[in-house]
């Protein structure tokens, strides 16, 4: 029926919302473009028309703005297109076997994406913290469902960035803490002196670094004693004695 048409028909039964869904699902199939682009944007094309189109590059927006099955998203996962994969794990019903399979797949986005999802399952996020890319393994570092054994072996990472990530988690312990206040790069000693775990003995060592950052970081750590405010209210820097002052008015 539809070979019959003009293209300006198909179009127009495209983006009807009153249109048939057989007939939506035969238009998917049309070698024109802008038809198959037409049929992803109406509202009431039926789910099993994505699967046909889940290579197009415009699903993306759609992906971000429609829910889908857990069964389509199984097929819609096996798309050509990255970001298409990438918004297939970005879903909250995501399946764990969609997101096991795909965090091996070759584009960053896509394992950067599954490393960032809190339904990653521990066993997947511990394989995404040896990644190669440092990115993936930052999102990990900050995903609340990465077990602690692993945030602690991140926490000598190769890259600051990484160890500036696992410093800033509320879950890692002290006795961590007090060993990446020893951390060479001023980044990771700024994390741990904002940390509310960090040992009063990292704070107090954490309060004469030479970085006047840290030192008012560790004023504004909320577990931070009043003996080291009190002497942080003569810090060398003014800038530090005023910020002090004003948190021991508040305190």
């Amino acid at each position: 029926m539809q070979e019959d048409l003009t293209i300006e028909e198909k179009m127009a039964l495209a983006e009807d919302t009153n249109t048939p869904p057989e007939v939506l699902m035969s238009l998917a199939k049309d070698e024109n473009p802008e038809i198959r682009m037409l049929v992803i944007w109406n509202d009431s094309t039926p789910e099993e028309a994505f699967v046909m189109l889940k290579d197009e590059p415009i699903l993306i927006q759609v992906m971000q703005e429609r829910d889908f099955s857990e069964e389509a998203l199984v097929k819609i996962s096996n798309s050509k297109v990255p970001m298409i994969r990438r918004s297939v794990v970005c879903k909250n019903n995501c399946l764990p076997a969609i997101l096991r399979k795909l965090s091996e797949d070759e584009e960053t986005n896509v394992r950067s994406a599954i490393a960032a999802n809190p339904n990653t399952p521990a066993d997947i996020l511990e394989k995404l913290s040896k990644d190669e890319d440092m990115i993936i393994r930052k999102k990990v570092a900050k995903n609340p469902n990465t077990h602690l054994n692993v945030l602690i072996k991140m926490a000598c990472d190769t890259k600051y960035s990484v160890r500036h990530d696992v410093a800033m988690n509320k879950r890692l312990p002290g006795n961590i803490l007090q060993k990446m206040a020893n951390d060479k790069e001023g980044h990771v000693r700024y994390c741990v002196a904002s940390n509310p775990n960090t040992p009063r003995e990292c704070l107090e060592k954490l309060s004469n670094d030479k970085f006047y950052e840290i030192r008012l970081e560790v004023a504004r750590n909320p577990n931070c004693p009043k003996d080291i405010l009190k002497k942080l209210e003569d810090d060398e820097v003014d800038f530090v004695c005023d910020r002090v002052k004003e948190i021991n008015k508040k305190s």
